[in-house]
């Protein structure tokens, strides 16, 4: 047990670097970020793992400097990588958020927002079920599991990895497509919801022509309602499947990110 777990302090700076990217990492990655979860669990959550990931890890890590501000630029490189990680799967996840808010807007409930304790800001009331049902698919489809080993094979394509590598272009280029990219996933997502409202709306448009005397603008708002919400019953079981694949996304960007260092 001791040759795991030295009993000298200064071994377990091996720990300490695999414990700031765990914390980097969990900072931003979906599920564990949430922020419904104490701060104290999380960060006792980004110990137990450091201490079960140093034996798999330890002999990928290399040697530390004297100096403390060597040991200073390590924990920064390694933070760095987590929060890296992190960022790619927090950009794929939150075109889920964005296509909820499209979707929101279009259904009517611009004005009937909720305060997303989350991110603290004004949110569609639609955004919180997706997010809810985005968790359940990662977790259910064990993604979860799949970014821990994710996190585990980090260590291989980043032996090597100096401060200057952060700022190499193919790393800038990837993090700039994923950016990109989460809004053609969200418009991809609420795109069925979007032709149907615009398709109500042009049916609305057209009564009001024929029959002028008749008060579109007082019951449109209830009719589109109803047909978000039964659009959003008859493609529950497709919308989901579209979650598994967009989390799938978050391990192959995560993998590309890898292979940019």
């Amino acid at each position: 047990m001791t040759s795991l777990y030295p009993n000298n302090w200064m071994a377990y700076l091996g720990v300490f670097t695999v414990f700031v990217r765990v914390l980097g990492f969990f900072m931003l990655v979906p599920g564990f970020s949430h922020k419904t979860i104490p701060v104290n669990i999380r960060v006792l959550l980004c110990m137990s793992l450091s201490l079960a990931f140093y034996p798999l890890v330890q002999n990928m890590i290399g040697t530390f400097p004297d100096t403390w501000g060597g040991i200073f630029l390590v924990a920064l490189k390694e933070t760095g990588v987590g929060l890296l990680m992190g960022f790619i799967c927090y950009l794929t996840y939150e075109a889920i958020h964005l296509a909820a808010q499209i979707v929101g807007y279009q259904m009517g409930f611009g004005t009937a927002g909720l305060i997303d304790p989350a991110n603290q800001s004004n949110e569609s009331l639609l955004v919180p079920l997706h997010s809810w049902l985005a968790l359940l698919v990662l977790f259910t489809t064990d993604l979860h599991h799949h970014l821990l080993k994710l996190f585990l094979m980090s260590y291989v394509a980043t032996q090597k990895l100096q401060i200057a590598s952060f700022s190499n272009e193919e790393t800038f280029r990837l993090v700039t497509q994923v950016s990109g990219n989460l809004f053609v996933l969200a418009i991809q997502m609420g795109a069925p919801f979007t032709l149907l409202i615009l398709s109500c709306n042009v049916v609305m448009g057209v009564l009001s022509r024929l029959m002028p005397q008749l008060n579109v603008m007082l019951f449109s708002f209830p009719i589109t309602i109803l047909l978000g919400f039964c659009a959003l019953y008859l493609l529950a079981p497709e919308i989901l499947e579209y979650m598994g694949n967009l989390l799938g996304e978050m391990g192959q960007n995560c993998v590309l990110l890898l292979k940019t260092f």
